[in-house]
């Protein structure tokens, strides 16, 4: 609950801090965030640079309404699955990563972990092969840590824990955000 309420003070602050375009609008982080699910499509967590960045930068330039109002974000691991699963079955193999570019946002999925999926949505400028190696570094590391969480991260119980990684998530985002500056500016 005190996690929750720290997000939500904490939203409005953190915009604050990037990148604004000539038009005075939000323009994307280089990491907006990513989605942990299972092999399934379940959304196990949100990761993202300041709650709900996934679903603004998705919807940012969503002309139709009704679109907007319908969006779900639940829905992209669950397609991400369905293709690696069709992957499989049409005997492609290893199969290590999916990446949809558009001009206003990347969605990259990386496959080759053993328990779970991580779809990244990133800036269109940023080259995420330079930080594969840190973002598989990191997500196996976490998996080691919390092991038999994981196992068991679809009981109800289980909501602290996912707030427990959302907030650490939210801080390795933000490190993520800053070596990309910290190279590139």
């Amino acid at each position: 609950m005190i996690a929750n309420d720290s997000l939500e003070l904490n939203t409005q602050e953190n915009k604050k801090h990037f990148y604004f375009d000539a038009k005075n609008d939000f323009s994307p982080p280089p990491f907006i965030g990513c989605l942990l699910s299972d092999k399934d499509g379940k959304t196990l967590a949100s990761l993202e640079v300041y709650k709900g960045a996934l679903e603004f930068y998705i919807k940012k330039n969503m002309k139709d309404k009704s679109r907007c109002e319908h969006f779900d974000v639940e829905l992209i691991p669950m397609y991400f699955s369905a293709l690696e699963r069709f992957s499989e079955e049409i005997n492609i193999q290893n199969v290590p990563c999916i990446n949809l570019k558009g001009t206003n946002i990347i969605l990259h999925s990386i496959f080759n972990l053993d328990h779970f999926t991580v779809i990244f949505f990133l800036n269109p400028l940023v080259h995420i092969k330079q930080y594969e190696n840190l973002i598989h570094n990191y997500f196996i590391k976490l998996y080691e840590e919390y092991k038999s969480v994981f196992h068991n991260i679809h009981k109800l119980s289980s909501i602290d824990f996912k707030n427990h990684l959302e907030i650490l998530g939210m801080e390795w985002i933000k490190h993520l955000n800053n070596l990309f500056l910290e190279k590139f500016l």
